[in-house]
């Protein structure tokens, strides 16, 4: 018997590498993608924190005008940084939506090529069966010639005896 040889097998093994690289770049892209929200949102945080600072110096009993300027100046950099963290969190995400497009379109291709060789792993085994089939009704076949052979020699033979 025949051993089933699927005949796209390098293509399905390329498509399955390049589909385990694809969703090693998708892992990449979604931990950056994560860690980056994470640094957007402690950079909320501080935002919050220095306008709270802020406020508080500009609700003193006493104004220090000074302290309100040094307040505002490093409110505006955590702002800048925050708005900053947000478009990198941002445009990490929309890698990581493009990575994952990709992956989706290399898993559907490889699961395309797993469909035909199933199909054609079924189509062989039908092929297979069909002539096991053949065979045993070959062999049927050919033992019941044999047996229609040995019965008409049998009656021969019977025959002959009966004349004598």
């Amino acid at each position: 018997m025949t051993k089933f040889r699927f005949r796209l097998e390098r293509v399905l093994r390329a498509h399955r590498v390049a589909e385990e690289v694809q969703r090693a770049r998708l892992f990449e892209a979604e931990t950056l993608a994560r860690s980056l929200d994470e640094a957007a949102q402690a950079s909320s945080e501080a935002s919050a924190s220095s306008c709270a600072v802020l406020r508080s110096d500009q609700s003193a009993d006493t104004l220090d005008a000074m302290r309100i300027l040094v307040a505002q100046s490093a409110h505006a950099r955590v702002l800048s940084a925050e708005n900053a963290a947000r478009e990198r969190a941002a445009a990490a995400r929309l890698v990581a939506q493009g990575e994952r497009a990709a992956w989706t379109t290399r898993r559907s291709d490889v699961r395309g090529l797993e469909r035909l060789e199933d199909h054609d792993r079924e189509a062989f085994r039908d092929e297979v069966d069909v002539r096991e089939e053949r065979v045993i009704e070959e062999t049927a076949a050919r033992r019941s010639e044999l047996a229609r052979q040995l019965k008409q020699v049998t009656d021969r033979a019977d025959a002959r005896k009966g004349r004598r």
